[in-house]
């Protein structure tokens, strides 16, 4: 590789930083308030720690931005020893306000050292699966003008699919209405909302819902079945699915149990709920993004 690149990303990723290939990267952490008293992602405070606070007490929590400080700090040490930076974001649809921001970052060096945004449409594994994929064009090529081409490509073909026994956490963070959030909770099912890189409507839409964890998965796995033959798509490129409480549940192992049975796919890997991350999700929640290309 000819330019020397620094990668940063967000912590929500829906895999662990060990599971990240790309020595030079930088993390943001999300600031998460609960009770209106800040935590950042550590050792003590993870996915878990926030999901016994849910299940234990009755605890109020929402994401904020990510920190323009932090981004500034994190450029000023890089602007002297790399060519580009390349900053791997949620989607814009989901936080306006931290892609603006990062644009506003973007501008002001922009006489200083070559930053771009990727707006990843996605959240969570979502994200993830992106930064992956990025890497792994990093690793074989050069023309950045060409990778970047080939990211929004990839992005229009990455869909994640999220199963929330409780919709509520998403509509407190404001992210569906108030009706939506009832449904689930009042007939019993296990609803399935999603992001489809290839939808008009970029934000989070609903798939369907399932009345059991083995039919909801299947849900899934016929979704994404009619996207590889819509795409004319043999093999899928890449999977991340993880469990935002436990990788070893029932839900998750059927999960990958279907998508070995009835999938082709060149990696499947199990990913790692970050602290943010389950903000959004509550307990019992868990995620399957495939990237197609």
């Amino acid at each position: 590789m000819k330019n020397k690149i620094l990668l940063i990303t967000g912590d929500n990723l829906g895999i662990a930083n060990d599971q990240i290939d790309f020595k030079d990267i930088a993390y943001l952490k999300f600031p998460v308030l609960i009770n209106d008293e800040e935590y950042r992602e550590s050792e003590e405070h993870t996915a878990l720690y926030l999901i016994e606070r849910f299940k234990k007490e009755k605890v109020s929590a929402h994401t904020q931005a990510l920190v323009k400080g932090d981004l500034i700090k994190i450029v000023e040490s890089a602007k002297d020893h790399f060519d580009i930076i390349i900053h791997v974001l949620m989607g814009s649809n989901m936080s306006a306000a931290t892609f603006q921001m990062s644009e506003q970052v973007r501008k002001e060096y922009a006489e200083i050292i070559s930053i771009i945004n990727i707006d990843t449409k996605q959240v969570i594994s979502g994200v993830g699966s992106i930064l992956l994929r990025l890497i792994d064009l990093l690793k074989t090529s050069d023309d950045i003008e060409e990778i970047t081409a080939k990211i929004t490509e990839i992005t229009a073909s990455t869909f994640t699919y999220l199963c929330l026994p409780d919709l509520g956490f998403l509509q407190r963070g404001g992210r569906i209405g108030k009706a939506k959030s009832l449904l689930g909770s009042i007939l019993k099912t296990i609803p399935v909302v999603g992001l489809l890189g290839d939808e008009a409507d970029l934000g989070i839409l609903p798939i369907g819902k399932g009345r059991t964890k083995q039919a909801t998965n299947k849900l899934i796995i016929e979704n994404i079945k009619q996207k590889m033959k819509k795409y004319k798509i043999e093999k899928v490129k890449q999977i991340i699915i993880l469990h935002v409480e436990d990788n070893d549940s029932p839900e998750l192992k059927d999960l990958e149990a279907q998508i070995k049975r009835e999938l082709k796919f060149e990696r499947l890997i199990i990913g790692h709920p970050r602290f943010c991350e389950a903000v959004h999700t509550g307990p019992g929640a868990w995620i399957a993004t495939f990237s197609l290309k």
